[in-house]
């Protein structure tokens, strides 16, 4: 837990003086973990033992690590926004308008526009695709391969818009180059790579977010997907 949850689940454990205490810490976290523990004591007029007390109230194995935690929390925020900031600027950097209106252009002249996208990949991209609906009702995402390989196979004057951050989904491929096959036209929506969707794409858009394994779980940020998406939806409405 952070410092503040700790403080929030023991407050009723805690003395005048170390509440005191925790309020300086939460407002000097920085400096905190860069003091020794004397030096804190010190500040309050008290002995280091009140501050091994307040550690071991709020969970913590003693003031080593309390400092340790005080560090991590200190510069986590920053490092978190910088990173977060980093990543949504290369994304608007990749936004293409000439790309969008031409991926529009399809779109207003095709009878139905169907998207597809499957796992976590499909959640963030029907956020986006429930608004095209909203405002054209041609516009639909499907979840099950099945359903839109039947489309894919009957369907004339479409459009088929695919959407996978590695682009090398197997399933997905499948699809595309079935609705190649078809005369179809396709668009792709992949990470920022060479990858096989985007090179079987009549237009491949791109994102940028590094894939991240944490656990054994892909937990790949899909905001740069929903940017992306939601710059060519601004494009269509506006058009």
């Amino acid at each position: 837990m952070e410092f503040q949850q700790r403080v929030i689940n023991q407050e009723y454990r805690l003395t005048d003086l170390e509440d005191e205490l925790v309020a300086y810490i939460a407002k000097n976290k920085a400096s905190v973990s860069k003091m020794k523990i004397i030096e804190l004591a010190s500040l309050f007029f008290t002995v280091p033992n009140t501050i091994t007390r307040l550690c071991h109230k709020l969970g913590y194995s003693g003031y080593s690590e309390l400092k340790n935690e005080l560090k991590r929390e200190s510069e986590q925020p920053s490092d978190i926004a910088f990173k977060q900031k980093e990543l949504l600027l290369k994304n608007f950097e990749l936004i293409d308008f000439e790309r969008e209106k031409r991926v529009v252009q399809l779109f207003k002249a095709a009878k139905r526009i169907n998207f597809f996208a499957i796992g976590q990949t499909a959640y963030a991209a029907k956020i986006v695709v429930d608004n095209f609906y909203a405002i054209d009702d041609k516009a639909f995402f499907y979840t099950y391969a099945n359903e839109l390989r039947h489309k894919i196979q009957h369907a004339t004057d479409e459009v088929f818009f695919f959407i996978s951050l590695s682009g090398e989904k197997e399933q997905i491929l499948e699809l595309a180059k079935l609705a190649h096959e078809h005369q179809h036209k396709v668009i792709s929506l992949t990470g920022l790579s060479s990858n096989s969707l985007a090179r079987l794409a009549d237009i491949s858009l791109f994102c940028y977010s590094p894939e991240v394994i944490r656990n054994h779980y892909n937990i790949t940020d899909k905001t740069p997907l929903l940017v992306i998406m939601n710059s060519l939806f601004e494009t269509y409405i506006d058009s």
